[in-house]
């Protein structure tokens, strides 16, 4: 199997599987399994890890029309995955803030119970159950 610069390869089985190689120190395994999800509907996948790669069988199923060419929207995929998570990481910081934020400013309480006066809404609750 040829390993490119681009951290992955491709080889061809005889039975027609195209199989990818992906170096975990530029692709997670998390972001290849998404791509694998996505792609579940023209190929029969079968995933296995490593310590340094995630080797994926792309077997074409009746759907695929043109195998190489799926199995190269695949690898696109894979990095479009990685990319997103990559992003996700560097501004989950920010996220949280803003998150934090937003909720700061909402009550998870009516605002009419929030508001009331709490003895009276004790006052109110023994009376109602002053008959068990």
């Amino acid at each position: 199997m040829f390993m490119g610069e681009a951290g992955f390869g491709v080889s061809r089985m005889p039975d027609g599987t195209l199989v990818v190689k992906f170096d975990h120190g530029i692709y997670r395994p998390s972001a290849v399994k998404k791509a694998a999800y996505k792609y579940g509907g023209l190929f029969s996948i079968l995933i296995t890890d490593s310590e340094k790669y995630t080797d994926v069988s792309l077997k074409p199923t009746s759907n695929c029309q043109n195998p190489d060419e799926a199995a190269g929207q695949f690898c696109n995929e894979v990095l479009d995955q990685e990319l997103r998570e990559e992003i996700a990481a560097e501004t989950r910081g920010i996220r949280d803030l803003l998150l934090a934020h937003t909720f700061s400013k909402t009550s998870l309480i009516d605002s009419e119970v929030e508001a009331a006066d709490y003895n009276s809404i004790v006052d109110s609750h023994t009376l109602g159950n002053s008959g068990t």
